[in-house]
Parts: C-alpha cells; sequence; structure tokens
C-alpha cells in the first residue's frame, strides 16, 4: 500500500508540472501577443498593414513583420519599417523577452522611449532611425548588453549621450546622428573593442575629441561632421585606428595641424576636415595613403595652395 501511495503521489505531481509547463508556455505566448496588440491600438496605420494582419484569430507568429523562435516559439524579431505608423511606443514592448531585432525606422514614432524596453536583455538590433522620438538618451539603454547595432538618427532627441553607452560592449555600429544632442562624446564609447562604425554627425557637440590610449582594430568609420568641436587633435590620435577607412571630421570648430599620426591609416578612403580652422600646411606623408579616394579640407587656415575640396 506504501509503495502504491508513493506512486499516486508521483503521478499528480508529474501531471501538475505538465499542466504548470503548458500554461507557462501558453502564458508567454499570449504575453507576447498582448504586446504586439498594445502597438497595434498606439499607432495610426494610414496603410492598414497591422490592421489587416495582426488578428487574435492567426497565430502571432505568422503576423506581418513578427519571427518567432524555432526553439521557444516566442517573439523575436519585430521588423516593422517604412509604414507610415504614427504613435508612441506601449510599455508592454518590454515584455516581449525573446526579441533581439527591433527595427521601426522611417516611420512617425513620437514621446519618450519607455523604461520598460530595458527589460529587451537579448536585444542586438535596436534600429529607431527617422521618427520623432524625443527626450534625452536614456542611460539605461546601456544596460542592453548583447546589442550590436543601434540606430537613434534623425530623431528630435536632446541632452547629453549618456557614459552608460561604454557598457555595450557587443556594439558593432553606433548612429546618433541628425538629433539636437549637446555636451562632449563620452570617452567610454572609445573603450567598445568592437565598434565598427560611429556616426555622430549633425548634432551640437562641443569640447573635444576624446583621447584614445588602446587600439581599436574594428573601427572603419568615425563621423562627426556638423558639430560645435574644439581644441586641437592631439599628435596620437590616430594610432590606435589601424583599419579606419573614413573620416568625417567637417564643419567643426576644430584647430591646430593635422597630426602627423593619420597618415598611419594605411586603409584611409576618406578623410573630410573642411569648415574648421585648421592651419599649417598639408603633410607630404598623404601620398603615401595609397587607397585614399577623397580628401576634403577646403574653408580651413591651411598655407599654399591645395585643389581638395
Amino acid at each position: 500500500m506504501g509503495n502504491t501511495f508513493l506512486n499516486l503521489a508521483l503521478l499528480i505531481i508529474f501531471q501538475f508540472s505538465i499542466r504548470a509547463t503548458f500554461s507557462m508556455k501558453l502564458t508567454t505566448i499570449l504575453t507576447d501577443q498582448s504586446a504586439l496588440l498594445a502597438l497595434k491600438n498606439h499607432v495610426y496605420d494610414p496603410k492598414n498593414v497591422l490592421e489587416t494582419n495582426w488578428s487574435s484569430s492567426t497565430h502571432v507568429c505568422n503576423w506581418f513583420g513578427v519571427s518567432c523562435g524555432s526553439k521557444h516559439h516566442r517573439v523575436t524579431a519585430l521588423n516593422l519599417p517604412g509604414l507610415e505608423l504614427v504613435g508612441t511606443l506601449p510599455p508592454s514592448l518590454g515584455n516581449l523577452s525573446f526579441l533581439s531585432l527591433l527595427s521601426i525606422t522611417n516611420n512617425s514614432f513620437h514621446g519618450r522611449l519607455p523604461v520598460q524596453l530595458s527589460n529587451l536583455r537579448r536585444l542586438k538590433h535596436l534600429s529607431f532611425g527617422n521618427n520623432s522620438f524625443s527626450g534625452e538618451i536614456p542611460s539605461w539603454l546601456g544596460s542592453l548588453t548583447e546589442l550590436r547595432s543601434f540606430f537613434l538618427d534623425h530623431n528630435n532627441l536632446k541632452g547629453v549621450i549618456p557614459f552608460s553607452l561604454g557598457n555595450l560592449s557587443k556594439l558593432e555600429i553606433l548612429t546618433l546622428s541628425g538629433n539636437q544632442l549637446l555636451g562632449s562624446i563620452p570617452s567610454s564609447i572609445f573603450n567598445i573593442s568592437s565598434l565598427q562604425k560611429m556616426d555622430l554627425s549633425n548634432n551640437m557637440l562641443s569640447g573635444s575629441i576624446p583621447s584614445v590610449s588602446h587600439d581599436l582594430l574594428s573601427i572603419e568609420l568615425i563621423n562627426f561632421n556638423i558639430n560645435n568641436l574644439t581644441g586641437h587633435l592631439s599628435k596620437d590620435m590616430f594610432d590606435h585606428f589601424p583599419n579606419l577607412k573614413e573620416l568625417h571630421l567637417s564643419a567643426n570648430m576644430l584647430s591646430g595641424r593635422i597630426p602627423m599620426s593619420l597618415f598611419k591609416c594605411k586603409k584611409l578612403q576618406t578623410f573630410s576636415l573642411s569648415y574648421n580652422q585648421l592651419e599649417g600646411s598639408l603633410p607630404v606623408e598623404i601620398g603615401n595613403l595609397s587607397m585614399l579616394q577623397r580628401v576634403y579640407i577646403a574653408r580651413n587656415h591651411f598655407e599654399g595652395n591645395h585643389t581638395y575640396y
């Protein structure tokens, strides 16, 4: 009788476990669906894309712009670029805990980024470019440490670039251009060894360009055009960018001479220094850059005649 009782108890525990697992799986699927329906209810959809494709009668993994993982059957990607959507992001988007890609670029989303997005710890690609988001870039974005690409360009963001972005140790692309960002460029960004492209152009950033004390072997593009950057370019500034291909520093207030370390960037194809207050002469070492295709140095205080634009 003792064995019968034990077997019965184990059977009850097993059935309860199965039901709990099923209930948990069902809840998470419904959680994803609920989060996306909340987004649908937060936007004006002039093309009726969401209205005609996002319905409770269809499995969420078959909705337009939605992808799910094969293992957990959770939403892993939300890709809705260029749909002319107008509205705000609901806090419930932070419940999409398996999301690795979130792209809503080229729409008309506005308002502030909800703090609940900080729960998206699996997020690798975040693309919010060409919208109308306002407020400051939140510091909690630095907690999304799986990010590889991060686009917040061409919005209405103000304030400073948070120092916490330096925590994004796997980041490869950072694009914050076309906003109204103030303050200095945080030195922490230059600690991201995986960074390949950094575009902070067309803002109101000020101060000097941070010095770099270690090699950034991945960096290929630096674009700080159209800001209010000042000061001299340090002599060793380019010692640590051996694979740099594009350098854009035009339309600032940089002064001093072109550092000789620039000509150690043997893979450089484009460098743009026009509309600054640089002086001296263009070093003859520029001839050693065999891959150089475009040079822009007009509207400075260089000595001699130069035919570069």
